[in-house]
């Protein structure tokens, strides 16, 4: 070999080390799914939903069982459904409040949570739904559906106390 070819090959195979190092492994992306025998697809955006429900002032619930916040509204988005896509109802389930079993419970096993309130779930019109209950039944169309839904404090006991008042809930969507 002469001196320009082996000098090309050295120049090739820094060149090859250089990129095997741009390519080094700096962290790792998991994608999660599952493929479902459903009419519809449940909207990437709707399954890890975040809902404020502000920051309400202890005298708004505090007093009475049964006093409640302004409802905050979201949405749950269904897409791509099919012509044969007639109806849905959704069923939310979470831990329990223990003196209120119909609504979510606040801070669960965590200190310095709000006592005394708790999380109430409500379909479009605003009614009540149940924790573990479905909601009533929404229309489905072809194409995209937004489901509407309410969430709002309702106090759960006379004295209510002040700090992060979170719950989580979990959904599925029961398809007619």
């Amino acid at each position: 070999m002469n001196k320009n070819t082996i000098a090309k090959f050295a120049l090739l195979a820094t060149a090859a080390a250089v990129s095997q190092a741009a390519l080094a492994a700096d962290g790792t992306v998991n994608f999660v799914g599952e493929i479902v025998d459903a009419p519809c697809d449940v909207s990437p955006q709707a399954t890890n939903l975040v809902v404020p429900l502000g920051k309400v002032s202890r005298t708004t619930l505090d007093g009475a069982v049964g006093k409640y916040s302004t409802p905050a509204q979201f949405e749950l988005q269904l897409a791509n459904c099919s012509a044969t896509a007639k109806g849905a109802s959704v069923t939310f389930t979470g831990t329990a409040d223990t003196i209120n079993t119909d609504t979510l419970a606040i801070g669960i096993g965590e200190l310095g949570y709000a006592t005394g309130v708790a999380v109430e779930l409500r379909d479009a019109a605003q009614k009540k739904i149940k924790l573990g209950a479905e909601s009533p039944d929404y229309t489905l169309r072809a194409g995209t559906n937004n489901l509407k839904f309410g969430a709002v404090y309702v106090s759960t006991a006379n004295t209510v106390t002040v700090g992060p008042a979170n719950a989580t809930a979990q959904f599925t969507v029961n398809y007619k």
